[in-house]
Order: structure tokens, then sequence, then C-alpha cells
């Protein structure tokens, strides 16, 4: 997989591509799918700034608020599907193969989530560039997280890649954790310009209660690192090889909250987001603390059960 980025040019940097604002002839060759449920707090932030695609598509599982009475409000023509939601992985593959997706580049972004200025004048370019065998199937994209009114540039371990702009039919994902990883034979590359993540735009009592689910999730995942071999050329092969390799070691690793309070807080100098960081690493240890206690749980289950 190659490392090669796309920055932006001098010209993308305050600037959007040509069609935002309204005129849909100039809008970029893209279908960007949200996945929601219970977001009508957000989803009118997201929608807005996704003016200059063509296509727009939202895939609920649920919702029992105004949710998509919001969405056909701020977007006109927006398609909306349900779908039960089993995983991401799930949610994103079945998004992929049942709304009718009309062009080659797809884009992914939850509710919580805004597309940046900067961010589609590259995917404009990317979508708009002529088709050649060895292309690119997809790019990383990172996040701008927020909170507290900051971004939290160093305790979130920016940037931090997920693949989220892909070909329709070369991509697919499968669950990984609580969220979800791409299967490809395909070349990936990277975008560098951030969208914006508004990760506690519910409040933290949100935030809590969505990763107490999540954290139920990476007992499995632990157990699946912890039997995965590692490898050292890892650390050096790249942004996402390195992150990977470094799960998979977090895995073996006792103290998993101090662990990763002393990561976030000190090597990645957390210490310099402020009181937000702050707070964001007491939050993230006790999410770790949660782990703990459910891998513990797990272990005494297991045992029990032998004994019967």
């Amino acid at each position: 997989m190659t490392q090669a980025t796309l920055k932006p040019s001098e010209s993308e940097v305050d600037t959007v591509p040509d069609g935002a604002g309204g005129a849909a002839a100039a809008r970029s060759p893209v279908t960007v799918i949200v996945l929601t449920r219970n977001e009508e707090a957000n989803i009118g932030r997201c929608l807005d700034a996704l003016d200059w695609a063509e296509d727009v598509v939202l895939v609920d599982s649920g919702s029992t608020d105004g949710t998509v009475m919001a969405g056909k409000d701020a977007r006109p023509g927006l398609r909306v599907f349900d779908h039960p939601f089993r995983d991401f992985g799930d949610q994103r593959n079945w998004a992929l193969e049942n709304t009718g997706v009309p062009h080659d580049w797809v884009l992914f972004l939850d509710a919580d989530e805004v597309c940046t200025p900067q961010l589609a004048s590259q995917i404009n370019r990317v979508v708009r560039a002529r088709a050649s065998d060895g292309d690119p199937v997809g790019y990383y994209l990172t996040c701008r997280n927020l909170f507290l009114g900051r971004w939290l540039k160093r305790c979130t371990m920016y940037p931090s890649w997920q693949l989220r702009l892909l070909r329709l039919g070369k991509v697919r994902y499968r669950k990984e954790g609580h969220g979800q990883r791409e299967v490809t034979d395909g070349r990936l590359e990277f975008l560098d310009a951030p969208y914006d993540h508004y990760g506690f735009s519910q409040g933290i009592e949100h935030w809590v209660a969505r990763h107490n689910r999540y954290s139920s999730d990476e007992v499995e995942l632990v157990h699946r690192l912890r039997r995965e071999p590692l490898a050292a050329g890892d650390f050096f092969a790249g942004a996402v090889e390195r992150r990977r390799m470094l799960k998979r070691l977090a895995a073996r690793v006792g103290c998993r909250p101090l662990m990763r309070f002393l990561y976030l807080y000190v090597a990645r100098m957390g210490f310099l987001d402020g009181h937000a960081g702050w707070v964001f690493c007491q939050l993230r240890v006790a999410h770790e603390i949660h782990i703990t206690a459910k891998l513990a749980e797990a272990r005494f289950r297991a045992k029990t059960e032998a004994t019967r």
C-alpha cells in the first residue's frame, strides 16, 4: 500500500469545489452515504456541508426521533433507506450493495461528522481525475475530534486514518472491534485535509453509553489481536500498519488504563490540549477500565464453564 498523501493546493485552502452553494450541475460526481440513528441534533449540520456532492444517501437504523425529517429538510432530493444496525462493517457493505449508488466514488460519513471545504476540494480533484489501471481504489481520511470547544490534536492521535472514500465495487468492510476494517487488493492512498468529528455533540452521557457498548465489542477484538503475530517491520511500514501493530501490542500488555493514560497524555503530549485534553484522557481511561473489567469477567465465565 502506497503512503502517498494528497495535499491541498494553495487555491483549495479556503475554497470549496465548483458547485458548492447550490449549482447542482457542477456538483462533484460522488455519492455520500451518511449512517444515522437518532441523529436529529446533528444531521442538518452534516448535510449542509455536502452541497458540493451530486448524490447523498441516508441509511437509517430505526431512528425514533426526527432524524429522517430533518435530513429531508436539509437536503432536497435526499435518498433515504432503512436497515437494522448490526455493526459498522455490515452497515457500510449493505449500503454499497442496496442503495443504487450511481457514481464510481463513495464517501462515508456519520451524522456527527462534517466535511470541511478543504476536504471537499481534495475529493473533487480525485473523483474527477481520469481513471487508469493502477489508480487508487480508496483513500484514507482523518478527522479533527472536537471536545469542549477545542480540537484535541494530540490526545486523539491525530492523524488517525480510516478508509472512507472508495471506488464502488473495489472495497468491502469487515467488523473490527466496535468499528470496521477495509478489505481490498487495490492500492490505497491518503487525503490529508480533515473532516470534523463532533463526537460529544449529544453530551458526555451519550458518549459514555455508546462506549459502554463499544467496550463489549473490544473484548472480542482483544482476544483476536492477542493471537495475531507481532511483526516489528510493521512499525516502519506506514501510518496504518504502525497503528495496527501498536493495537496488537497493546492487547498483550497489562495495566491497560494506566498505559493508555501515559500514552495519550504524556507520550502523545495530550497535556498540550489543555483542560479539554485532561478531561478527554480521563474518559479514555474509564473506557479502558471497562474493557479490562469485561476481559476479567470473560475469563471467569470461561473457567466456570470449563469446570462444569
